[in-house]
């Protein structure tokens, strides 16, 4: 088991991350409007790009480290995951395929505890669930008749491939710099963007939609730095439930943009987030 130092500094930069994810999605769901997801992540991925290579600043020496199979694996599952989660909010509301993202924290979970990577506690699994009945609370998902399938789909897609890139980040030689790690996945979206460029139909670029890529890329590339390093060195069935922390932050800034006030059900939801979240790091602390 990690120490509970290196368990709280992957929390703090786990609340971090799911910050910078939020604003990501804010500006990311304002240009696809009008641009097509390729043309979103290649252009995002270019500005994404240029923010990682300045925090890799001081790394050279370390370059080499990228070529590893494992990183790959992890570059092909961003790609996944961050092609999978633009096409779901094209294709369904967004709480409907928040909820079913959130379902990668209960994946990790189960997961790292199966294959023994993680002593088994019943106890955190359970804070877990008890932390995603708290997501549906707080965001409601639709039960309409007329939401895709498909969108469903690319949902559990970019679900599975979430709880899979966390997976194989923790498993990374801590030999590897994170900074590395975070060029690395990011130019690998950008790549991905543009191949899928020839099969997509792209669209002029305004200021405004390049003002909005190259904002949500800030967000994208601080974030995904966030989240490596919280991801390594720690128990990731303590970290993770942290991801719920996504939906707080979405309440915060609907209310600061639009002025959304949370439902009673929805405040009962943060409060029952919160409370699996302290019960999990208690359990951990115990022998």
């Amino acid at each position: 088991m990690a120490s509970s130092q290196a368990n709280r500094r992957g929390i703090l930069l786990m609340l971090v991350a799911m910050g910078c994810y939020v604003l990501n999605d804010v500006f990311v769901k304002l240009a696809a409007q009008s641009l097509p997801p390729g043309q979103v992540l290649a252009v995002r991925g270019a500005f994404a790009t240029l923010f990682v290579l300045v925090l890799a600043r001081g790394t050279r020496a370390g370059w080499r480290t990228s070529l590893r199979p494992i990183v790959g694996v992890r570059c092909g599952l961003e790609i996944a995951t961050a092609l999978s989660s633009v096409v779901a909010l094209s294709l369904a509301p967004l709480a409907t395929v928040s909820t079913l993202m959130m379902a990668a924290p209960l994946m990790i979970a189960a997961t790292a505890m199966a294959l023994r990577w993680e002593p088994w506690h019943g106890g955190r699994l359970l804070a877990a669930a008890a932390g995603f009945a708290g997501v549906v609370l707080v965001i409601q998902p639709s039960a309409r008749s007329e939401v895709p399938a498909a969108g469903l789909a690319w949902a559990l897609l970019c679900a599975a491939s979430l709880a899979a890139r966390d997976l194989v980040t923790r498993r990374i030689p801590a030999t590897v710099p994170s900074s590395i790690i975070a060029v690395a996945t990011t130019l690998a979206v950008c790549l991905a963007g543009l191949l899928l460029g020839f099969v997509e139909r792209w669209a002029p670029l305004t200021r405004h939609e390049l003002g909005m890529l190259a904002a949500a890329a800030g967000c994208a590339a601080l974030g995904n730095y966030a989240l490596i390093v919280a991801c390594r060195g720690v128990d990731l069935s303590v970290v993770t439930p942290f991801r719920y922390s996504l939906i707080v932050w979405a309440l915060l800034l609907g209310y600061a943009i639009w002025g959304d006030l949370p439902r009673p059900e929805a405040a009962a939801g943060v409060v029952l987030i919160i409370a699996a979240g302290a019960f999990t790091i208690r359990a951990a602390r115990r022998p």
